[in-house]
């Protein structure tokens, strides 16, 4: 039986059978549109039937450049997120269009290599924003998608989830989903190829079978790639997740960099500052004048242009009074070694070129802190 003559068989109420056959999808736009209001058809639950993976849309038509400052030159078809907050490119393609067996695999890999070293840490954090009109209904959507209470402590689950995504962004623990009616053997051997091969890496094909009779639709979705070898492997090979504390944090840095990191945590908690320990970095929150805790200030032990260097950031996505924020990024980035990585990321690599710079940038993250303890910088102002 070759695919067009595939059926299902459907037990009516009358018991009568009626049998549905197989047809192929009209347009790929539609086999797009299913994806973005039905992520679920992605069959979280196939991937992981233990912990079955559920999906939160990013951005349908996710752009990503070719090289630093450039402008975007792939779109992948769906960016997801998952609770893990492992990023996840979808591609689709319908099995009569000829580019799915060798063309779709190398966009894929074009999409996930240059996302990893060319977007900026809060790119994803910012498609959401846009996606949910602001970053507060963005945060909101993304509580209820994680399950977690809208408390006290939302703010600094939904930092710790973004900067979970940004490490496992820049680690390369992704996942590539082709997405197709029916996935060609040449494609399915590649898929399972590459998931075995890449250890942080995860490759799937999704079949997607439509079935169409004279008053139903049905949609048939079977993951391709995926054995229990396989994923034993990954989770084996996954990374802990722990949270750092002081002494993690500063084992993990460069030798010359400790002394700068613990004199910053020390006189920020003098200063009425908090620290958050993630998995992969600290980050600095200040009270403004309402108590509401604004993150200022992330430092992580590595990541910089060097091999072997530290990285801190300054941070203004909490900063939401515009002129303000506007003022604040060029006060960073007139810092000698500052450059900016995001809309509201300013960044310099830790190196022995720029210890004075360092200073500067953390001066001016406590003079951030003292100022909004004084006023309503932080207040939401529509933009």
């Amino acid at each position: 039986m070759n695919s067009a003559d595939e059926v299902i068989f459907l037990l009516k109420d009358s018991g009568d059978l009626e049998k549905v056959p197989v047809r192929p999808y009209d347009s790929e736009d539609l086999l797009q549109s299913l994806i973005e209001r039905h992520p679920e058809l992605l069959a979280g639950d196939q991937i992981n039937p233990e912990e079955p993976v559920r999906w939160m849309l990013i951005k349908r038509e996710a752009g990503v450049p070719a090289g630093e400052l450039q402008g975007d030159r792939w779109a992948a078809d769906h960016l997801l997120l998952d609770q893990q907050g492992i990023p996840t490119f979808v591609e689709t393609k319908r099995s009569s269009d000829t580019r799915i067996r060798r063309e779709t695999v190398g966009q894929m890999l074009d999409y996930a290599a240059n996302a990893q070293r060319y977007w900026p840490s809060d790119r994803i954090r910012s498609m959401a924003a846009i996606k949910h009109a602001s970053p507060e209904l963005a945060d909101a959507a993304m509580l209820e998608f994680l399950g977690l209470e809208s408390t006290q402590n939302a703010a600094t689950d939904i930092d710790a989830y973004w900067a979970r995504v940004d490490e496992n962004l820049r680690t390369g623990h992704v996942r590539l989903i082709f997405v197709s009616d029916r996935l060609p053997a040449e494609l399915r051997r590649v898929i399972e190829f590459l998931n075995e091969q890449m250890d942080k890496a995860e490759v799937l094909g999704v079949e997607l079978a439509q079935y169409a009779g004279s008053s139903i639709r049905a949609l048939v979705p079977r993951v391709v790639g995926q054995t229990e070898a396989i994923r034993d492997k990954k989770q084996t090979a996954a990374p802990s997740k722990r949270r750092l504390n002081l002494n993690d944090f500063l084992d993990r840095c460069p030798q010359d960099t400790r002394d700068f990191f613990a004199h910053a945590i020390s006189e920020s908690q003098t200063r009425g500052m908090q620290v958050y320990w993630g998995t992969s970095g600290l980050s600095l929150r200040a009270p403004d004048h309402t108590g509401k805790l604004v993150s200022l200030f992330y430092g992580f032990p590595s990541g910089g242009q060097a091999e072997n260097c530290a990285v801190i950031q300054g941070y203004l996505g909490g900063i939401e009074d515009i002129e303000y924020r506007e003022e604040l990024r060029q006060r960073f980035l007139s810092i000698p070694g500052v450059t900016q990585a995001g809309r509201y990321t300013m960044s310099m690599d830790l190196d022995v070129e720029h210890p004075q710079s360092a200073e500067k940038l953390l001066q001016l993250v406590w003079d951030i802190s003292a100022e909004l303890s004084k006023s309503g910088h932080s207040q939401h102002e529509r933009e």
